[in-house]
């Protein structure tokens, strides 16, 4: 039989017979032959397609972005082309394109294929059989059963979502519940902490009205024997012409240092509400001319035209020295801010049932911003270092006090001349009937009179300035760049805030640099810089350091929330709130804030007194001294005996309160120098001590023992300064015994080291150990042991900045006991 071969007729009709779908192609890919049902199958005709390239004879359908058929058909005939092995398709979708006589276009198409290489003699690929069979309509039935199984699946998951949402919806309102309740905890916490920081301002009020007293009587005491024996002495006739000049010296600064211990005394029963009226019926047009008569010599030193307007006679029932008081603060005032050439004009009109007293001026006036603070304690026309006149800055605030005790008013205004317009209101009768009484001017005015009228001899005027403006509401700057959230905002606080708007990050960093604003709410996601981002720009300005901010945010994450706290925010609050609840956290912040401003006016209070008594009351007491010495030295021979005694006292008195002011001065500093912590060692400076404070008794023989004591981290000079005290008091106390012994020693408590200064002295009543570290008590007479009652003190307030506590033991005649305890931070290597 001949051999068959693709050229053989018989062959190429059984090959064309086959009822499988089959199609040969060359190595290049090329149709070489392919079965009658692969043509009827694919809708093309043999004579067509033969010698073509199989993609292009069959293209991918390009309505169809993502056909694949093509290059996964060229991907497997490459593969076989490579290994020589066969290889099987995954189902394809490979469209078929219609005839135009069906219609043109493509149909859908899926088929399982496999492509099976044809070697040659040298295992060459001759010839690929593409095999393919139709599975069309299978895959159809299949995603027509995915599309029932995909509904029902869509059925149950509804079904199981709403029965989540159900469930979800339940918990939100359990969470909610939840932040209700978490919310009242809070704001109940809010006010526990309101009231003791109300609590502690109060307190510290009490403490500082206290003290006002208790060193205006500490003063006073000295004082009284500075200007009694000064008094008497002026009255000799054998005193010569410098001799009586510098006993007058010594008067005009005992009188400027009474003046200000007495505003220091008023302010004190002020605040106790212990100042009380006296009513008498007088004539206020005499009053004030008497006041104003002595201002005609600094008004023509300093050719300033002072004019008085005011009817003959103006009765009045009031507490006539108080009401000398404010008129002469406020002359005082207008005579202090007018310059030389200027004008002061002082009237007196009658109004109803009241009178109005003006004093105007054509000096700088006053500012907008001050007209309120000026009448506050310690508040002056010019602040800081630079200012141009002295005193305690309790003028207007004491003339206000008086006025309101009177239920009168006082303003201060522009005036027509150009300066300052102080009115004062008071009611021409007094509450009650007030018997007729003949008035005299009491001698604490005159001494004030006097004292203010010295002073303007050598004042200096300067333009008091200007000072930041005032504003009576709350300013709070809104950072949201949602206008419906913005204009919410606005509305829920606008009855009670002064309100700022900026509508993004960047512009709230703006309007807080330029409005300083008492509170910023800000929302966090805002274009141009978020509230995060603008949050930390504003914490890098110190100014800005303490300035309360509110974050609203739709975000709920925890970690988010606590992430903002920590750079900054005071509270975070979640969108959506209500009203209330912004309202109660926004007047929180801001009652909170108002406290603590002031809990540092108090703060400040003290230190304007302390720089008071630095600089009005150590001048006149250096010129007392100065003049004392003078006295003594050149004219104390020629004195008679009870006139060299009474310079004596005044001399030991200015002494006295000499060290009063500068331990007070130390007292104030031990609570703000800054710590300078180091290894200190204790034996070589209780030993430096000893030896100093033996040179003041040189007399005595004492008997010092000091064990071992341990070294530890401390601010050096401030422990110095409580061995000094210390030490200083034991040997002090103990010099009235015939063998005085003094015992220092330490004891390791674990975290602490205790450190003991013990003597054999007098003692003390052992009921009076937890009052000895108080300003101002001391146990013993001047005559007995000198003092000023504030050393104690001192080692009070160094121990406590240290972490550390004192202790006192004692019993009468048995000696005492003063222990304090210091951290044991580090070994005892010397420094």
């Amino acid at each position: 039989m001949d051999r068959f071969n693709l050229e053989s007729s018989d062959y190429r009709l059984i090959f064309e017979s086959l009822p499988g779908l089959y199609l040969i192609l060359l190595p290049n890919l090329h149709i070489a032959a392919a079965s009658e049902a692969y043509l009827n199958t694919t809708k093309t005709k043999r004579e067509e397609i033969m010698g073509r390239g199989v993609f292009e004879v069959f293209p991918d359908n390009p309505s169809d972005p993502d056909a694949t058929g093509v290059s996964n058909l060229r991907d497997s005939l490459e593969l076989v082309l490579k290994d020589r092995a066969p290889n099987t398709m995954a189902v394809q979708k490979y469209d078929v394109q219609l005839p135009e006589s069906q219609g043109g276009g493509f149909e859908v198409r899926y088929w399982s294929v496999v492509n099976i290489p044809v070697l040659d003699k040298k295992g060459e690929v001759c010839y690929i059989i593409n095999r393919v069979e139709e599975v069309t309509e299978f895959m159809r039935l299949k995603n027509m059963g995915n599309e029932q199984d995909k509904l029902t699946n869509d059925l149950r998951n509804l079904t199981a979502s709403m029965e989540t949402e159900i469930y979800q919806r339940a918990q939100e309102i359990q969470t909610s519940n939840k932040k209700l309740i978490r919310l009242n905890d809070e704001l109940t916490q809010r006010e526990e902490e309101i009231r003791q920081v109300y609590k502690r301002l109060f307190d510290m009020d009490q403490l500082k009205s206290q003290f006002f007293a208790n060193v205006s009587h500490e003063l006073r005491t000295p004082l009284t024997l500075i200007i009694g024996p000064t008094r008497t002495l002026l009255k000799q006739n054998s005193m010569d012409v410098s001799q009586r000049y510098l006993l007058e010296t010594i008067e005009r600064n005992s009188y400027t240092l009474l003046k200000h211990v007495n505003d220091l005394l008023d302010v004190s029963k002020l605040e106790a509400g212990k100042m009380t009226l006296n009513y008498s019926s007088v004539n206020l047009s005499r009053l004030v001319q008497n006041i104003a008569a002595h201002f005609d010599s600094v008004a023509k030193e300093r050719n300033i035209e002072f004019e008085l307007n005011m009817p003959e006679s103006c009765p009045a029932q009031v507490d006539a020295p108080k009401i000398e008081r404010v008129v002469l603060n406020l002359i005082s005032n207008a005579f202090k801010f007018t310059p030389d050439s200027g004008k002061i004009q002082c009237s007196l009109n009658l109004s109803g049932t009241s009178v109005w007293i003006s004093i105007g001026d054509s000096g700088s006036g006053v500012p907008v911003s001050q007209r309120e603070l000026i009448f506050e304690k310690f508040r002056q026309g010019e602040e800081g270092d630079s200012r141009s006149f002295g005193g305690t800055g309790l003028g207007l605030s004491i003339a206000k006090d008086f006025v309101t005790l009177h239920l009168g008013s006082i303003q201060v205004y522009d005036s027509p001349l150009g300066g300052a317009l102080f009115k004062v209101q008071l009611p021409l009768g007094a509450p009650e009937q007030v018997a007729e009484s003949n008035w005299a001017s009491n001698e604490e005015n005159q001494f004030a009179l006097v004292s203010t009228i010295n002073e303007f001899k050598e004042i200096e005027l300067k333009d008091p300035g200007k000072s930041n403006s005032f504003s009576g509401k709350p300013k709070i700057l809104i950072v949201e760049d949602n206008p419906e959230m913005r204009r919410y905002i606005f509305d829920t606080l606008s009855s009670e805030f002064h309100l700022i708007i900026a509508n993004d990050g960047k512009q709230g960093l703006e309007k807080t640099i330029r409005e300083k604003p008492n509170l910023i709410i800000t929302d966090v996601m805002m274009p141009n810089m978020s509230g995060d981002q603008m949050v930390r720009e504003i914490r890098q300005l110190p100014e800005f350091a303490n300035t309360s901010i509110i974050f609203l945010s739709a975000k709920s994450d925890q970690n988010f929330r606590i992430k903002l706290l920590q750079e900054g925010a005071q509270d975070y609050l979640i969108k959506p709130f209500t009203p209330e609840e912004l309202i109660v956290r926004v007047n929180n912040l801001i009652t909170l804030q108002k406290t603590i401003e002031r809990l540092e006016s108090t703060n400040k209070d003290m230190e304007s007194f302390s720089y008071s008594v630095s600089h009005d009351l150590r001048a006149p007491i250096r010129w007392i001294q100065g003049f004392v010495n003078i006295l003594m030295e050149d004219f104390g021979p020629a004195l008679d005996p009870e006139a060299f005694r009474l310079l004596q006292t005044i001399d030991k008195n200015t002494t006295l309160m000499s060290n009063l002011i500068q331990d007070l001065l130390s007292f104030h500093r031990v609570t703000k120098f800054e710590m300078k912590a180091r290894t200190v060692d204790m034996e070589n400076m209780v030993k430096e001590v000893v030896d100093a404070v033996l040179i003041n008794y040189p007399k005595i023989s004492y008997s010092i023992e000091i064990g071992k004591l341990p070294n530890t981290i401390c601010d050096r000079a401030a422990i110095k300064q409580v061995w000094v005290n210390l030490i200083s008091n034991a040997i002090k106390y103990s010099s009235t015994r015939d063998q005085p012994c003094v015992k220092i020693t330490s004891k390791d408590e674990g975290e602490f080291y205790t450190y003991t200064v013990k003597d054999n002295g007098v003692g003390f009543d052992k009921k009076y150990a937890n009052k000895l570290f108080k300003v101002f008590q001391r146990l013993h007479l001047q005559e007995e042991f000198e003092g000023t009652g504030v050393g104690l003190a001192i080692v009070d307030r160094i121990v406590q900045r240290h972490g550390g506590q004192v202790f006192a033991e004692g019993e009468v005649n048995l000696g005492s006991t003063f222990s304090f305890t210091l951290p044991k931070f580090v070994n005892n290597e010397a420094s």
